[in-house]
């Protein structure tokens, strides 16, 4: 790992060389060629000297832009809220840079062998600030790039973060299968193998399908309805068998849309809403209807209410429900309770 980035930064410092070795021998050979000097001053730019010395001096100018920006930029994130010391970075680096082009051009003059090389008349001083006003707007489009691209990358991690967290919340929300299930479905198998050895055998089956289809939606966001279904039939065996043959499914939904999706044990929590719930026995049945809106892609669970006295109506179920709908799709169910019958539309989804 430490040999790849060693890699990576000399490959990288190698192309900052060539890149600025190249724009120091295109402004020689741009002055050169089209610039009106004396014969004497002509004479010294042609020589090797000065093109070693473009090469160099735009490789100083642009290797110290570089450093500076990432100076600036790791300033600014250590005193974000000290706009001072801001103020202060941003004066430094602007003095440095002056400096700098000072420095070089008085180096270029004494390699010429000018008697005043520390000072600049015929408009030498307008150069200089030209030149660094120049520096300092490509110094600005590298911090804006810069802050650009930390900004962007900033946005990819938060959106990874919060897919995350979705996935999380979502997880948590799935595993919340009522704990008294296994409880009671124990405690009907004994009575089963006591009273109805062949049932138990029976009953033993759909509850292995029901818990082999819970850990199969452990680690899955959306189900088909037909796999619902699959399960809802084998639930309800199991609360047939403990409560007596006083719980129906009126399933009529078409067999078009069984490849519709929605979230696993969707239909589960609404049918062990409606026995929570209700009174259910022999004498007073339980029917739970399932439609399909074909125009709203609506699939909508039924019941006639028969409250029980005793129960707490929590609400939980249904607000979990809604919580995954909105995690996965942004959409919410609807619930409808005229105290005659109490309806729970669900939005169908299709790839």
């Amino acid at each position: 790992m430490k040999r790849a980035n060693c890699m990576n930064v000399k490959l990288n410092t190698l192309l900052y060389i060539a890149l600025f070795s190249g724009l120091g021998i295109f402004s020689f050979l741009l002055l050169i060629n089209y610039a009106t000097f004396s014969d004497r001053v002509a004479d010294m730019l042609h020589s090797v000297s000065t093109l070693g010395f473009f090469i160099l001096a735009f490789n100083v100018l642009g290797y110290t832009t570089i450093r500076l920006s990432s100076w600036i930029d790791n300033q600014y994130a250590l005193n974000l809220h000290r706009r001072w010391k801001l103020v202060s970075v941003y004066i430094i680096v602007m003095g440095m840079f002056l400096l700098l082009n000072y420095g070089l051009m008085v180096t270029a003059k004494l390699l010429a062998g000018a008697s005043y090389p520390f000072t600049f008349p015929n408009g030498g001083w307008r150069i200089l600030i030209t030149v660094w006003l120049v520096e300092l707007v490509i110094l600005g489009l590298l911090l804006a790039n810069r802050s650009m691209r930390n900004t962007l990358r900033l946005q990819q991690k938060a959106a990874a973060l919060q897919k995350e967290n979705n996935t999380a919340r979502y997880t948590a929300l799935q595993n919340q299968l009522n704990p008294h299930f296994l409880f009671n479905s124990l405690n009907t198998l004994i009575s089963e193998i006591r009273y109805n050895p062949a049932n138990a055998e029976l009953f033993t089956q759909h509850l292995s399908d029901v818990y082999r289809y819970i850990l199969q939606c452990q680690n899955q966001r959306l189900t088909t309805l037909r796999e619902e279904m699959d399960f809802l039939n084998s639930y309800i065996f199991l609360h047939r068998v403990r409560l007596g043959d006083c719980i129906h499914i009126d399933n009529r939904i078409p067999k078009t849309c069984m490849e519709a999706q929605l979230p696993p044990l969707t239909i589960q929590l609404l049918a062990e809403n409606v026995i929570k719930h209700n009174v259910i026995h022999t004498g007073k049945p339980m029917t739970i209807e399932l439609l399909y809106m074909e125009k709203e892609r609506e699939l909508i669970v039924r019941n006639r209410i028969q409250t029980k006295k005793t129960v707490v109506t929590s609400g939980m179920g249904l607000k979990n429900l809604s919580a995954r709908y909105m995690l996965l799709c942004n959409r919410d169910i609807v619930v409808e309770n005229d105290r005659k019958e109490f309806t729970v539309k669900i939005p169908l989804l299709y790839e």
